[in-house]
């Protein structure tokens, strides 16, 4: 993008955003979780959880995201995801 097209966008008000890599996939994953609490009561989605093993696989991401986060590691975890994760009833621990 040339100079000239920056400053023509920025002087009508442009606001440049950054798009942080992966959100729109989370976003989604997370609403399909939302769905599957609301049908099951509980966000439990086992591992290898037949109807959506994609939803299986990203919960067990989540908390292992959440650890590593938890060990001060490099981590896709963010402090909103966890809020937004609990506000949902999400378990971070399975006790068997």
């Amino acid at each position: 993008m040339t100079k000239e097209r920056i400053q023509a966008l920025e002087a009508v008000g442009f606001i440049w955003a950054k798009r942080r890599k992966g959100q729109p996939t989370w976003d989604l994953k997370f609403d399909e979780l939302t769905d599957y609490r609301q049908e099951h009561g509980d966000c439990l989605v086992p591992t290898k959880y037949a109807e959506n093993p994609a939803l299986g696989r990203w919960v067990s991401t989540q908390r292992a995201q959440y650890k590593l986060m938890q060990e001060d590691k490099p981590t896709t975890m963010t402090e909103e995801r966890v809020k937004m994760l609990e506000n949902l009833g999400f378990v971070w621990r399975l006790q068997f």
